[in-house]
């Protein structure tokens, strides 16, 4: 072999290692480059998951309360109280993972649309967790429930009949601070004479006092409302701003009569915001 032939070889291994390593050299950058596109795919996927949020119908919902007196032909009269709850629905966003619900009250639930309903009015922090690839995520949701409430109780008798018993409208047993706002209705039965017809000394009567409870000892009272009157309707409206019960304390509300004849059946109607802790 020549010197020619020697360096037309030696031109040729170069070249071919030359094109050897510009195909290498491609194949890395496209394999760079792929690996690039799936980083970024991966990223898009990532991007493409939906965000973790939790969400409720209503944030603010109204329990009711019916108290209802029912006469039983002695002073032991049977007292029958029904409850309307308002149900919550909340919803989490579905991601493939385990999602559990505390409300705050004891209860608990699990999936993606639960319902629930909250015995008692207050301010609860709903929370849900997500379990989803080995992490954890938590949202919560506040929720406030407020109180409507409506009592009919029998017949009020005068505070000098021998047999005379108590009228007690309850009003709230719920700890924390709360406002109060209502009316009493008393309405003439029809059975005796009209108060409108009555003279100034029969004129008819009613009393209305808050009191305050602990331990089912009266330990603070108001007087409301105290005179006489000539209609067969009186309505004594209340407001109570910003109560706050202790543990073992309720209000309530003490309808007295001095006149001989009977009020038919009182009735109350009030609203209880929701207690908050402070």
């Amino acid at each position: 072999m020549n010197t020619s032939e020697l360096e037309s070889n030696r031109d040729g291994f170069f070249q071919s290692q030359k094109a050897l390593s510009l195909v290498l050299l491609t194949v890395f950058i496209i394999g760079l480059g792929g690996g690039a596109i799936l980083a970024n795919g991966d990223s898009i996927l990532n991007s493409d998951r939906q965000i973790f949020e939790a969400d409720v119908d209503n944030a603010v919902g109204i329990n009711q309360m019916i108290l209802t007196e029912i006469d039983e032909g002695d002073n032991d009269e049977e007292v029958v109280i029904e409850h309307i709850l308002h149900e919550f629905n909340f919803s989490a966003t579905e991601r493939g993972g385990l999602l559990t619900w505390d409300f705050s009250d004891g209860s608990t639930a699990t999936g993606p649309e639960v319902s629930h309903a909250f015995q008692e009015p207050g301010e609860y922090i709903v929370k849900v967790t997500e379990s989803l690839d080995g992490k954890v995520t938590v949202r919560a949701i506040a929720v406030i429930v407020h109180l409507e409430s409506q009592a009919e109780v029998d017949n009020m008798e005068c505070v000098c009949a021998p047999t005379a018993k108590d009228t007690i409208i309850p009003l709230s047993e719920h700890d924390g601070t709360s406002t109060l706002e209502g009316f009493v209705r008393v309405e003439h039965d029809g059975s005796s004479e009209s108060c409108s017809l009555r003279n100034p000394l029969q004129e008819c009567h009613i009393r209305v006092i808050m009191q305050r409870l602990s331990n089912g000892e009266v330990v603070e009272e108001s007087v409301l409302f105290d005179e006489t009157f000539r209609s067969n309707e009186k309505v004594v409206d209340f407001v109570f701003e910003d109560i706050k019960l202790e543990q073992g304390e309720r209000l309530q509300l003490r309808l007295e009569t001095d006149q001989i004849r009977d009020w038919h059946k009182p009735t109350a109607e009030w609203f209880t915001s929701a207690p908050n802790a402070d």
